[in-house]
């Protein structure tokens, strides 16, 4: 049983573009769990979720972005430990566009170990 665990946590990063995964309500405040939380607590050591309502070509945009310039390791799959950064630099790229519509770019976020 243990190994069937390890081969499901194996997962490096999830991409959730979807609308406000991020946030909880009013409704849950005790609840401490999110659609990209519960993502982590399912073995993704990353996950990039949003905290409200995107729009899509926005999180279009991000996404290429990220997945253009996220780095490789020597054997050449992507480098996810950094992941951040390279969110980072494609909401700074996003936000110089749109600098005055923080609601294009302010929304992802990074979680991770």
């Amino acid at each position: 049983m243990a190994r069937q665990v390890d081969r499901w946590r194996t997962g490096e990063l999830a991409f959730l573009s979807a609308c406000a995964t991020s946030r909880t309500g009013p409704r849950f405040a005790a609840e401490a769990i999110h659609l990209t939380s519960a993502f982590q607590i399912a073995g993704y050591r990353h996950v990039i979720g949003t905290l409200w309502p995107v729009a899509d070509d926005a999180a279009a945009d991000i996404a290429v972005d990220v997945y253009e310039h996220l780095p490789q390791r020597p054997d050449g799959a992507p480098d996810t430990d950094r992941i951040a950064l390279t969110l980072h630099h494609a909401l700074r790229r996003l936000r110089q566009e749109y600098r005055r519509v923080p609601t294009r770019w302010a929304s992802h976020l990074h979680v991770g170990r």
